[in-house]
């Protein structure tokens, strides 16, 4: 092995040490976003539109949302291992359990490593000037529909996709659009093609 796969491996074994007292939660959760039973989907898209119509109905600023939200995280890093030890103490850690969890912890550190190599990229590097336009192209775009639109509806939808996404791509739902959708264009040409002739 290199000593950039040593590395990894190393910061890998660290994420599930650190991830260690919330592994059966994770497993769970896992097993929602994936949707290992048919109710799944509905479940998380009830969820995050409960939470956001309590959002909505209570108005608060953003200052307070966001303290609510760190006193929330706090308190939960705090006395959910305590919780989790009693609510999980029964369920039998197996093989399966654990491979979930190796896969979550190992999609977790992709995620975190694809982080670092963008953040390098975006503060480190030296970028070229037409890069420069599109990034501040699609940040004002995005700056004006932030305008437009109210802000609650727009982080209601991006976070209702990023919890659908793992259970969407689980299930080979964009890959069974996207070959109807080839086949549809497909059927079109050919027609087309009979037509010419």
């Amino acid at each position: 092995m290199t000593t950039s796969q040593v590395d990894q491996k190393r910061a890998l074994n660290k994420l599930k040490h650190d991830l260690e007292p919330f592994r059966n939660a994770i497993v769970n959760v896992y097993g929602v976003l994936t949707w290992e039973k048919n109710y799944y989907p509905g479940v998380v898209f009830g969820t995050i539109s409960f939470i956001y119509l309590v959002l909505w109905f209570l108005d608060l600023s953003v200052i307070t949302l966001l303290s609510l939200l760190a006193l929330l995280i706090t308190v939960s890093g705090y006395v959910f291992p305590i919780i989790s030890g009693l609510l999980f103490s029964g369920v039998n850690w197996d093989g399966e359990h654990e491979a979930k969890f190796e896969d979550v912890c190992g999609q977790i550190h992709s995620i975190k490593a694809n982080l670092v190599v963008w953040n390098e990229y975006m503060f480190k590097e030296r970028k070229s000037t037409v890069v420069v336009i599109m990034i501040s192209s699609v940040l004002l775009a995005l700056a004006w529909i932030g305008a437009i639109v109210n802000n609650l509806l727009l982080m209601y939808l991006v976070s209702l996709s990023v919890a659908m996404w793992p259970g969407l791509q689980d299930k080979d739902v964009f890959k069974g659009i996207t070959q109807k959708a080839s086949k549809l264009i497909n059927e079109k040409i050919q027609c087309g093609k009979r037509k010419l002739q």
